[in-house]
């Protein structure tokens, strides 16, 4: 990314959003121009965010005396505070003003269509990227990497890879990232299964969950899973075909799954010992070939935020400012032979912040329970609507489906990671205000129509 890109911040790591501000850009000038602007103000589900927002902004004006106070990583507490909000803004109020625009002048049928196809496409890029890569990674086969270079010709793409981790990360710039591009796209690559009646429509999914085990992302692999059981259990409640299907397909998988035991058993034991292996987010004893370092850096932030939590539980310590407290509560065994403590997150020359690695645990220290309690009927109100569709839709079940695996896997993917900048969240919920906003449309319809 240039350079000047970097007053963005968090977001100047990505290059999709110099395509959502040009497209925020545009849009809000043709609306000026054409008089008409659509704000989902009067969404019941974008309004408790509101709400999200005026208790950050609350929590923070609480504070303010210790804030003013604040300086580390020569930034001011209010800068913080600044920057913070700006960013929660970006995501939450810009690229969802954009999505949601765009997709109520599509319709939510076509627009949630346009974007299953434009994943589908970049899918096939991210999978064969990895696919080769796992050839040159894994399987040393060196003589290959030209084959991999090439996807360097793509716009904003550096194909990275590291021979000594053993870890795939395609077209994206490591292997988390991919693991959260394959949670985002879980939902709308598994309802081709239930729009399609081609024997080819489980193929996408299917190769989804290849490459996430691939990758070895340990949140990619958990959260993929808990995503399938999620979709699989909904769709077999609501669609008698696939129930039908997925009945014999377990039955096959079975028999298989008893035979492959026998045959193979040291072989699979191997391969799975070294997947649960790779779960092991305890495991802090460093090694140059496994997470240990990472490990013990996110481990020791959260035991540091967790402890500046239960001195300001009820109101935290304002948005953006957990870093000002937690950087001399952090455990001795984090700290020690850690060189990420020592370049970055204790370096107060190294002006980045430490990351929370939750977003939770980030909403509980910098806003309290009085955040918390907001963003999880935030969170609560996004599933509340979502099952909404799924009981009145009549003809468009699939999206609800979708809905419902995306907002599964990105809410859990939050338990990782501290930040809102997960685009694909905000696209789902541009689209599940549309789709709620149209189902409710029709039914005041029947009822004006009795």
């Amino acid at each position: 990314m240039p350079k000047w890109f970097g007053f963005l911040g968090e977001y100047s790591a990505d290059s999709s959003p110099i395509f959502f501000l040009t497209g925020f850009v545009l849009l809000t000038i043709a609306q000026i121009f054409s008089g008409k602007i659509y704000l989902p103000f009067k969404s019941d589900i974008y309004g408790v965010f509101l709400i999200f927002l005026g208790v950050l902004l609350l929590t923070t004006l609480i504070n303010l005396p210790n804030i003013l106070g604040y300086y580390f990583k020569q930034t001011s507490g209010l800068e913080r505070f600044a920057r913070q909000m700006i960013s929660v803004l970006i995501s939450g109020f810009i690229f969802f003003y954009l999505f949601i625009n765009v997709g109520r002048d599509y319709g939510v049928k076509n627009f949630f269509i346009l974007i299953r196809r434009i994943f589908f496409i970049s899918f096939l890029i991210v999978f064969s990227c990895g696919m080769v890569e796992y050839l040159v990674v894994v399987k040393k086969l060196d003589f290959i990497i030209p084959i991999l270079e090439l996807y360097n010709y793509l716009p904003f793409v550096n194909v990275s890879y590291t021979n000594h981790l053993l870890r795939l990360s395609s077209i994206t710039y490591e292997p988390p990232a991919l693991g959260t591009y394959l949670i985002s796209i879980s939902g709308f690559m598994f309802s081709y299964i239930i729009t399609s009646n081609k024997k080819s429509r489980f193929i996408p999914y299917i190769a989804l969950v290849i490459l996430a085990i691939l990758c070895k992302s340990r949140t990619a692999l958990i959260v993929v899973i808990i995503q399938s059981i999620a979709g699989i259990a909904i769709t077999y409640y609501m669609f008698q075909d696939f129930r039908k299907i997925f009945n014999k397909i377990l039955m096959v998988s079975i028999v298989f799954g008893i035979l492959a035991t026998v045959l193979y058993r040291d072989s699979i034991y191997k391969v799975v010992s070294e997947r649960m292996e790779t779960l092991d987010f305890t495991k802090t004893k460093y090694s140059d070939k496994d997470n240990s370092v990472s490990n013990k850096s996110r481990l020791g932030i959260q035991v540091a935020m967790f402890e500046v939590f239960k001195d300001n539980p009820i109101f935290g310590t304002g948005w953006g400012q957990q870093a000002y407290e937690t950087s001399h509560l952090y455990p001795r065994w984090a700290t020690k032979q850690n060189y990420e403590f020592v370049t970055m997150y204790l370096n107060k020359d190294y002006k980045s912040f430490p990351p929370g690695y939750n977003l939770y645990l980030r909403i509980l220290t910098e806003a309290g329970i009085f955040g918390f309690i907001a963003f999880s009927f935030f969170i609560f109100s996004i599933f509340k609507s979502n099952f909404f569709t799924f009981k009145n839709s009549i003809d468009k079940k699939y999206i609800a489906v979708a809905l419902f695996v995306c907002f599964t896997g990105l809410v859990i993917n939050w338990f990782q990671i501290d930040s809102f900048r997960q685009y694909v969240f905000w696209l789902c919920l541009a689209i599940l205000i549309i789709f709620k906003k149209d189902i409710n449309a029709k039914l005041n319809n029947t009822h004006t129509a009795l």
